[in-house]
């Protein structure tokens, strides 16, 4: 198509101020109904975001961040996360990660089985934000 933008502005913003911004090829992003991706050109979307692994391709190569849960808002020429956690890979303590995730798995264990309350999404929360870190920096090291 014609004029159509063939780079997307990305964005991601914590309530720490401006986290990244780059020119990206292509954006990939945890939502709650599961991941999606975005390129040049996109219809408008906006959408909640669950902590997981942020994707997004610069000149042919992907790059990885950890995201925590906020929103995404995409277009057809940005991409903007407002997240409340972000993290590289080279700022990543992986054996720290690992811990956080093994100790909020075990307090998972401890809850009743169809517990489904303010502990145990808290807790959840704490799990998928270690595990976020983890694939970044494992995905990161190729």
């Amino acid at each position: 198509m014609a004029g159509a933008p063939e780079m997307l502005t990305l964005e991601v913003a914590t309530p720490l101020g401006l986290a990244l911004r780059t020119k990206a090829e292509s954006v990939q992003a945890p939502s709650v109904a599961g991941e999606f991706g975005v390129l040049a050109g996109h219809l408008p979307l906006l959408a909640a975001l669950k902590a997981g692994l942020l994707r997004y391709r610069v000149e042919g190569k992907d790059h990885f961040a950890a995201v925590g849960h906020g929103f995404v808002e995409a277009g057809p020429e940005k991409v903007l996360l407002l997240t409340d956690q972000f993290a590289l890979p080279k700022d990543i303590d992986l054996e720290l990660a690992r811990k956080e995730l093994v100790d909020a798995e075990a307090r998972l264990r401890e809850l009743p089985t169809e517990y489904a309350g303010p502990d145990y999404e808290g807790i959840q929360r704490a799990a998928d934000w270690a595990q976020a870190r983890i694939d970044a920096v494992m995905l990161d090291a190729g």
